[in-house]
């Protein structure tokens, strides 16, 4: 199994959707209304009542045509990103809630390669996750997030994923201002990593969760490493 990597903080900005009632009721409301007047301007003050930060959840459903594989889509939830695997690349965005309103800004991932039918399943989900709405923890613990897709309503049903017992180790990195081609499972751009600033920079061919890479700046990383 590879290592997985997680940032510890990350800063975004977003608007905030709000809308009220059920979860159904909600995305009716979003069609009839996609620009609503009554935006929260604080985000500060959204934030500190999100009550998914530091979760980790994984699709078991959706309301989509299209049956899942066994390489389910994940989200994990930070203060203001959100990050997981799509089935088949990593992905991350900046994101917002109230209430359980929620919206979900433009989406980066990786771009590697995997079956056509995985490939499909990703790029569902995605478009799904951008269009998200509405939220809901429904009784059995269950995730729900309505979404809207090209005027069409949907509902993703996740479980959550307990990690408990998995040790991780908290590690000082620097990322290299640029990026570098290399040779995965297809031609890519792969970071320049090292943990030492005298050291060589090395190739990095994972992914670190909720990091939005810029090219033009030296970083210098707080990763939470964790192996499976």
């Amino acid at each position: 199994m590879g290592t997985n990597f997680k940032i510890n903080k990350i800063i975004g900005s977003i608007l905030v959707l709000s809308i009220a009632g059920g979860l159904l009721t909600q995305l009716n409301q979003a069609i009839a209304n996609e620009n609503p007047s009554n935006l929260p301007e604080n985000q500060t003050e959204t934030t500190t009542k999100n009550p998914l930060i530091g979760t980790e959840w994984q699709l078991i459903s959706w309301t989509e045509n299209e049956p899942l594989s066994k390489e389910n889509s994940t989200i994990r939830f930070e203060k203001e990103r959100i990050s997981g695997s799509g089935s088949c690349n990593r992905y991350t965005a900046g994101y917002a809630m109230q209430d359980h309103a929620m919206k979900v800004g433009l989406i980066a991932a990786t771009r590697k390669a995997c079956s056509q039918e995985i490939m499909n399943q990703e790029m569902l989900f995605l478009a799904a996750l951008e269009g998200a709405k509405v939220y809901n923890i429904n009784g059995k613990e269950r995730l729900q997030i309505g979404y809207i897709k090209q005027k069409e309503m949907g509902i993703m049903n996740f479980k959550r994923i307990t990690n408990n017992n998995t040790p991780t180790v908290d590690k000082t990195v620097y990322i290299s201002p640029k990026s570098v081609d290399c040779v995965g499972v297809a031609p890519r751009q792969c970071l320049q990593i090292k943990e030492n600033l005298e050291d060589k920079w090395t190739l990095f061919y994972e992914s670190i969760e909720g990091f939005n890479y810029e090219p033009g700046y030296l970083y210098q990383l707080i990763i939470s490493q964790k192996k499976n």
